[in-house]
């Protein structure tokens, strides 16, 4: 058999490209990402030690994110798809570390036992594996892999708002408020993504360009803003760490005081 009869080669002119506009887009998001990450660098070791380990996931988080971009940027890890379209597949080894991280950090939040932090960042990588053979195949089997990449996700999202927020209930109000924020905020961009894929990656409706700009701001929504509501929230990540913040030290008052040294006055 005749391999190459077999493979579809893709004609210059049909081929999606990014041009300048994605690459104006994907310089701003290299610059946010880097700017945040020395940002949350400077915070982690302001931060009292009991909760530098919130900040340094966050560090991890974006500076994977600032590299990605980079490497996007210099036109570095990417390929052509069947459907003769450009993919920058470091997006998908920069989600892979990241969403994991993410996962981390809330399962810290809630007190979950290492078996299930282990179990659901495995199934977070499970699901970003899946959604990378989508990209990269075509017809039946790109939407096969796209099916059992949701599979997973779903069960990811109602771990987040249901099964994690069960743990945290018994918690501090403010521990639940700052957790509430952070959950539903990496829920409604992370749902996201997959329309972004079934417009640009499944189906090409979307521009490479558009693709690039739509995932660049859930990027930003999912990592800096969440880092920033995080690690902003001092109160939450107080209880989480039973770390008591130093108050200025007040004079303690001296009962009985002046009654002992009244009779000393007296006998003057």
């Amino acid at each position: 058999m005749d391999v190459s009869s077999a493979v579809e080669v893709c004609k210059v002119v049909d081929l999606q490209l990014v041009t300048q506009t994605g690459e104006f887009f994907l310089a701003v998001s290299f610059l946010i990402m880097g700017v945040t990450t020395v940002a949350f660098v400077l915070m982690a070791f302001k931060a009292a030690h009991e909760k530098r380990k919130f900040y340094f996931i966050m560090c991890y988080v974006t500076a994977i994110s600032t590299f990605a971009y980079y490497a996007m940027l210099s036109g570095q890890g990417w390929l052509i798809t069947p459907n003769c379209r450009q993919l920058f597949y470091v997006r998908y080894v920069d989600w892979f570390f990241t969403t994991s991280l993410i996962f981390l950090n809330l399962g810290l939040i809630v007190g979950a036992d290492t078996g299930l932090n282990i179990a659901i960042i495995a199934a977070d990588m499970l699901m970003i594996f899946g959604g990378f053979m989508a990209s990269i195949s075509s017809g039946h089997i790109k939407w096969l892999w796209f099916s059992l990449s949701l599979l997973i996700f779903a069960p990811l999202v109602y771990t987040m708002l249901r099964g994690y927020r069960a743990l945290v209930d018994r918690s501090n109000p403010s521990v639940v408020e700052m957790y509430s924020k952070v959950a539903w905020i990496a829920a409604i961009t992370w749902g996201l993504y997959p329309l972004v894929f079934i417009f640009s990656e499944g189906t090409g409706d979307w521009s490479p360009n558009f693709e690039i700009m739509i995932y660049a701001v859930l990027d930003i929504m999912s990592k800096v803003v969440f880092g920033f509501v995080l690690l902003l929230s001092h109160d939450g990540l107080d209880r989480i760490t039973n770390f008591k913040s130093f108050a200025p030290i007040r004079e303690a008052p001296s009962y009985g005081t002046q009654m002992t040294k009244a009779p000393v006055e007296s006998y003057i």
